[in-house]
């Protein structure tokens, strides 16, 4: 049976796919030149989830993404991702808190066992306080790991469901002339006024 901690490690190695899957439409998105300040929630998910490590991948060569519909809805996607994450964090940490109580209560019963004059409950008591602190020892570790796990997944979590109003804030006044009936330039150049400068 794998320990607490072994189940924590694994929790946190996992959350790191979904950071370089924040990484992945981060540099899709910079690749079709949307202005970095809409993209901030992705940035700050996919380095909190990988201790900074897809730091390059933000900056990667890819397929731009196609449009803003596509990019929120990848963006909800990992939401749902993280918060399932999430969730299995608590679960798992409240599972190991309780693991940790019973270990405690278990301890105390075995110290009151070592007070026996009879030798046999004596070894059996030292032999369950033995046993309790290894539990004690791999909970302890365990609920420092999902902590930080916990920590990192909520604020990668809060990251990205600032993303739809970072963007909306972002692009303001093109979605107004859109709402408003008005139509965007097919390619995002033919307002830099190249065209003009150079007539």
């Amino acid at each position: 049976m794998t320990t607490w901690t072994g189940q924590a490690q694994m929790l946190a190695d996992d959350i790191r796919e979904p950071g370089f899957a924040c990484a992945a439409v981060n540099a899709s998105a910079w690749c079709a030149r949307v202005d970095p300040q809409a993209t901030h929630g992705l940035v700050g998910a996919a380095l909190a989830l990988t201790s900074g490590d897809a730091g390059k991948a933000l900056w990667a060569t890819t397929a731009p993404c196609p449009d803003d519909a596509a990019l929120l809805a990848a963006v909800t996607e990992l939401e749902g991702t993280l918060a399932q994450l999430l969730e299995w964090a608590s679960r798992m940490a409240a599972g190991c808190r309780a693991a940790f109580t019973e270990a405690m209560e278990e301890a105390q019963h075995a110290r009151a066992m070592l007070a026996s004059t009879d030798p046999g409950v004596r070894g059996e008591g030292e032999a369950r306080l033995n046993q309790a602190r290894v539990v004690l020892g791999d909970c302890e570790a365990a609920l420092e790991i999902l902590d930080d796990t916990g920590t990192r997944l909520a604020y990668a979590l809060n990251c990205l469901r600032k993303v739809p109003d970072d963007l909306a804030s972002t692009y303001e006044q093109p979605y107004q002339l859109v709402h408003d009936g008005g139509q965007l330039p097919h390619d995002g150049d033919f307002l830099t006024g190249t065209s003009r400068e150079a007539a």
